[in-house]
């Protein structure tokens, strides 16, 4: 039993500005836990503004947790941002809860030309994205597999873009 789970949520929230990046990993990790959504605030502003991978995958993965209907905007914008090139991998994964429809174009892309976790998590988002998808954008998705596909490596076609470009027929 530790001892974060007797701590108040207040009390939690105050050790997200603790100088010891393992006690607001703890903290931020107790507050998904404990689906505290008055802690949501703190953590979309973590989420959006550290330069620490960790600290962004610990939010990402509390606010997950809590089902903060925010999160899909915010992720998806640090999915693009320079900053979490090469850690994007739990980021998607906290993406998994979500409805990812407003997001499938960059999930396309992220699964053409991300390494090779952030490639397959995208695949994986997008195989649950059930929204309206209107014709041309279809068209202009599978175009880019289809392109994506005369460069790629015999993995990446087998494993993501041919299973990728099914969607899309």
């Amino acid at each position: 039993m530790s001892a974060l789970e007797h701590m108040s949520i207040s009390a939690l929230i105050g050790r997200l500005d603790d100088s010891d990046p393992g006690a607001v990993y703890e903290a931020i990790e107790e507050l998904g836990r404990r689906e505290a959504t008055e802690a949501a605030p703190h953590l979309l502003e973590m989420l959006r503004t550290s330069d620490d991978a960790a600290v962004r995958n610990y939010a990402a993965l509390a606010l997950s947790d809590m089902r903060n209907p925010e999160v899909l905007d915010v992720i998806a914008g640090l999915l693009q941002d320079p900053r979490t090139a090469g850690s994007r991998g739990t980021l998607l994964y906290a993406l998994e809860p979500y409805d990812c429809s407003p997001i499938l174009e960059l999930l396309v892309d992220l699964a053409i030309t991300g390494n090779w976790e952030v490639s397959r998590s995208a695949l994986g988002l997008l195989t649950g994205v059930n929204g309206d998808i209107g014709e041309e954008l279809w068209s202009r998705l599978r175009d880019r597999v289809l392109a994506a596909l005369s460069t790629a490596d015999e993995e990446q076609r087998i494993e993501v873009l041919e299973p990728l470009l099914e969607m899309f027929v």
